[in-house]
């Protein structure tokens, strides 16, 4: 008995969206073979209660794949069982922010033409994870994810299609292994860039503050790679949660997990007529298009967004089972 188009209309995900992965997934489970006949557009519109033009627009995208073919006056049939031909990505991110609609957009460029892409943002809120996670299973042809760091985040990764998943951005150590997934290693980067910079910091520097803000995914390893570079340089450092009032001294470098300690710090450097990149030092994490002419220039310690988006995707096209360190880089700026 071939199976019938269903729709879940709680759903976000476009209903020609859920027509496309309800037939590919059909087919991937061996409900729909090659020859075997599709329900008609008008069966369609009975069963789901969305308009023809809806149906047809899944129907044609199916057809320009190759996976079906429209028989004229018989209607439309499996042609094909190469399912990846159309992909239908699922993307969760944390929050939105400037780098991530960097990542989006190279995700969006590299995809064109090849298939779609659903965004979703679960906040660091593990039950709101579980949730779009367990809503979005079995809809789509991959699921690209930022994750948590929470052990309450394992069943429902767990309960997706095991071969359809791919981390991206956070959590290398946690899941970066058990899935392909292409990483920032944070601990590896800013230890790396400090070293490559050694010498200018000894020559300016006789301090480093490294300024976290609010927790985040990979914080610890951030620390962890700054306090190893400290110890084996032998400079003195300190870590601290926020810059706040705590005195400026000259000579000293700090290095900004988040832009509100970044506002906060020129602002009291200005306010003290300290001179940027002289006597207080920055460094900011990274890198956006106003820190290029913000306080005549921040300089940050930066992965490339753009080619993180880029290999993901290309990862999901070719089926490619790969852990990749994306590369990461001091952009020198007057600040520095």
């Amino acid at each position: 008995m071939k199976p019938v188009i269903s729709l879940d209309h709680s759903s976000d995900a476009p209903k020609y969206q859920q027509i496309i992965q309800f037939i590919i997934n059909a087919i991937e489970t061996n409900q729909l073979k090659i020859g075997d006949k599709l329900p008609s557009v008008n069966q369609v519109c009975e069963n789901t209660g969305i308009a023809p033009k809806t149906v047809m627009q899944a129907f044609r995208s199916l057809t320009q794949s190759g996976i079906i073919s429209a028989v004229r006056y018989k209607g439309f049939f499996v042609a094909s069982t190469n399912t990846q031909s159309t992909h239908n990505i699922f993307v969760l991110f944390n929050s939105l922010t400037a780098y991530k609609e960097e990542i989006y957009e190279s995700i969006k460029d590299t995809i064109a033409g090849k298939g779609t892409v659903s965004i979703y943002f679960h906040h660091n809120n593990v039950a709101l994870f579980n949730t779009l996670l367990a809503q979005s299973n079995g809809k789509y042809t991959a699921y690209i994810i930022m994750p948590i760091r929470d052990k309450g985040i394992a069943s429902s990764l767990m309960q997706l299609p095991q071969h359809k998943i791919y981390i991206l951005d956070l959590g290398y150590r946690d899941w970066g292994t058990r899935y392909p997934s292409v990483c920032q290693y944070f601990r590896e980067d800013i230890y790396g860039v400090l070293r490559q910079h050694l010498t200018k910091i000894r020559r300016k520097y006789n301090k480093l503050v490294l300024v976290t803000g609010p927790g985040f995914y990979n914080l610890t390893q951030i620390e962890s790679g700054f306090r190893l570079f400290c110890r084996e340089s032998g400079i003195r450092s300190a870590v601290i949660t926020h810059v706040d009032n705590k005195p400026l001294t000259p000579g000293e470098l700090y290095i900004l997990v988040h832009d509100g300690d970044l506002v906060h710090l020129v602002k009291r450097i200005s306010a003290l007529s300290l001179k940027l990149g002289k006597d207080i030092g920055i460094i900011s994490y990274n890198d956006i298009p106003i820190k290029e002419i913000a306080a005549n220039g921040i300089a940050t310690i930066s992965t490339d967004f753009t080619k993180m988006g880029a290999d993901i995707i290309n990862m999901v096209l070719h089926k490619k089972k790969m852990h990749i360190k994306n590369p990461c880089k001091l952009v020198e700026r007057p600040s520095f």
